[in-house]
């Protein structure tokens, strides 16, 4: 009786393989399809005029405290950085280092860049704040590529969920930090 029930089970293991092996294959097929570029776009209101935050998004005290960098934090500046400033991003559990760059710097218009590692493709960086009497609306834009390999267009298709998060937290900051200087 045993003899009998084996060449089954090695059939149903047989048929298992092969449906895994090709959903494995439709997947590598699908990832080439996909587009590694990612947008993502998070907005909020800030109840300050527009001027006080844009002095203060970008000085030295407040960038560390608004900008949320997933273990790490922005390097500690004096001043406030203006357009062509690099300053270094660091981790807390890796040597890894990074660097935002400040691309544009205007009343209405922020655009920087972020290397969030040295070895990782750039992140466009782009803030627009629209005043709207006594409040802010302050919208930011990501865009970059994700060249990771075969996971690149499955991570670019997630990452609006994946750093959505992260920027949903620093706009939070941001707005508590302004807000709470009133």
């Amino acid at each position: 009786m045993s003899d009998t029930s084996h060449p089954a089970a090695l059939y149903h293991l047989r048929k298992v393989t092969r449906i895994s092996a090709l959903i494995i294959i439709l997947l590598v097929v699908v990832g080439f399809f996909l587009p590694t570029d990612y947008r993502v776009e998070r907005r909020i209101v800030i109840n300050a005029p527009s001027h006080v935050v844009y002095d203060d998004m970008f000085k030295a005290e407040y960038l560390s405290k608004w900008m949320f960098i997933q273990g790490g934090q922005v390097d500690v500046f004096d001043g406030a950085l203006k357009e062509g400033d690099l300053v270094g991003l660091s981790y807390s559990e890796t040597p890894d280092v990074g660097e935002l760059i400040l691309i544009k710097l205007s009343d209405r218009l922020i655009r920087f860049d972020v290397r969030p590692k040295l070895k990782n493709n750039l992140v466009h960086n782009e803030i627009v704040l629209q005043p709207n009497g006594n409040s802010t609306f302050v919208k930011w834009t990501i865009k970059g590529n994700l060249s990771a390999g075969l996971l690149g267009p499955y991570l670019a298709f997630f990452a609006n969920d994946i750093a959505g998060e992260n920027f949903e937290i620093s706009l939070r900051n941001l707005k508590e930090q302004i807000e709470d200087q009133k």
